[in-house]
């Protein structure tokens, strides 16, 4: 073969490796969709590959990657893997995932530190150790951050915080906070859009004062709830222990738990009710409030635990409804703590939704709250769709409770019951 063949297959082989003449950061992005491991072998493929790894900007590492034999020192392979990765590594750091079980008192620290030395932004550490960690406090100098996930963590504000100025997204899970804390954590957070508070065990009250935040989800055992969030247009939330028991609830005449919590949500769309918030919701004297206006004038789509036999619950579920005038989606989990009353007090359950058009009632039961509660909607909802049933392991005919529904009196024509 004669030079100019042989320069002609050699600019034919560089045409057909079109991926490793790329541009280096179009490289680096592909890279990082691969398992750190798998990404810095590539250095093997050709001198075009060697480096390129050092250069990745999203580096997400989990222990599964990793085999969980000591090295010698007492010193894990992902100790040692990621101090070399920052060692050897090239340039900023914008995202940062990291998935453990061990607790790892000092080389947490240092990578923490690390990472505050960069430009970080989004910040995922998770751990799944039994300990909670406590967070170093380089992490309040990495300015820069828009998103953090934060699991197993005790958090301790520094003194002279003064917050995320891009910070867009906090998820904090199993994580020691105190309410008061999260108050000020979440204040100087101007661009807060997006809120989760996971497993949240403190037993204190949480006042949430938010103007950008439009996401939140809680579940805990808090004392108390107050939001100052006009712009949230979605929340869930779960209140994990029954609040009856406990000082959160307030003595009769005072201002109602329901009109303190969603006092500052005029936007909200979509919320959902869990567990034992609405027993916590229907303290107080709230039907002597008497809104000027439906508080939940752009409410869409409703997720509500409730225990047709509780009365304070049903009270304050009509009231939901009632000032829900827009409402459209319900999926309703029914529970009834007291089976041997009789049917009275559901029967008088007030609902009245102009525009429902879809309604799931969870863990439905053939007794005569139930029932009357889907006879209700049935007869008080004239652009009724469907109306979908589930039990679990149902002893009953379903076929006869859907039968039952259909001969019942219902304001919509094209309703469809079905039950699962």
């Amino acid at each position: 073969m004669d030079g100019s063949q042989q320069k002609q297959g050699k600019v034919d082989e560089e045409a057909k490796d079109i991926i490793s003449n790329l541009d280096e950061t179009i490289k680096a992005k592909i890279l990082s969709y691969l398992p750190i491991k798998e990404a810095i072998r590539t250095n093997i493929l050709s001198s075009k590959w060697r480096y390129t790894w050092t250069t990745i900007s999203e580096l997400d590492i989990r222990e599964d990657y990793f085999h969980s034999n000591k090295l010698p020192a007492n010193r894990s392979s992902l100790d040692k893997f990621v101090d070399n990765l920052f060692l050897l590594h090239n340039g900023p750091i914008c995202s940062f995932k990291l998935s453990t079980k061990h607790n790892r008192l000092y080389a947490l620290d240092r990578w923490i530190v690390n990472l505050s030395r960069n430009e970080i932004s989004e910040l995922t550490l998770v751990l799944t150790c039994k300990n909670k960690y406590k967070l170093h406090s380089s992490f309040f100098s990495c300015k820069n951050l828009m998103s953090v996930y934060l699991c197993n963590f005790s958090i301790k504000l520094p003194q002279d915080y003064e917050g995320f100025k891009l910070l867009s997204v906090l998820k904090l899970e199993s994580c020691s906070l105190t309410g008061a804390e999260i108050e000020r954590l979440v204040r100087n957070c101007a661009l807060l859009k997006d809120l989760s508070l996971r497993k949240f065990r403190e037993r204190s009250g949480l006042r949430i004062v938010s103007p950008s935040l439009e996401r939140l989800s809680i579940d805990g055992n808090f004392t108390y709830l107050q939001l100052f969030t006009p712009r949230l247009v979605r929340a869930c939330v779960d209140l994990e222990k029954n609040p009856s028991g406990g000082s959160c609830v307030p003595k009769g005449g005072c201002r109602s738990n329901f009109s303190k919590t969603f006092h500052g949500v005029p936007e909200i769309k979509m919320l959902g009710i869990r567990r034992h918030f609405l027993q916590y919701l229907a303290q107080g004297n709230f039907l002597e409030e008497n809104p000027l206006r439906p508080i939940f004038s752009h409410l869409k789509v409703l997720t509500l635990d409730i225990d047709l036999s509780n009365p304070k619950e049903i009270l304050a579920a009509s009231y939901l409804f009632e000032n829900a005038p827009t409402l459209e989606e319900l999926d309703v989990i029914i529970s009834n703590s007291s089976e041997g009353k009789d049917g009275s007090t559901s029967a008088s359950f007030t609902f009245s939704s102009q525009h429902l058009k879809e309604v799931c009632l969870e863990d439905f039961k053939p007794n005569e709250f139930d029932l009357a509660f889907a006879k209700s909607i049935l007869f008080s909802s004239p652009l009724l769709q469907t109306l979908t049933i589930s039990s679990h392991n149902p002893d009953y005919n379903k076929q006869a409770i859907v039968d039952l529904l259909y001969q019942s009196p219902r304001a919509s024509n094209v309703v469809k019951i079905s039950h699962l």
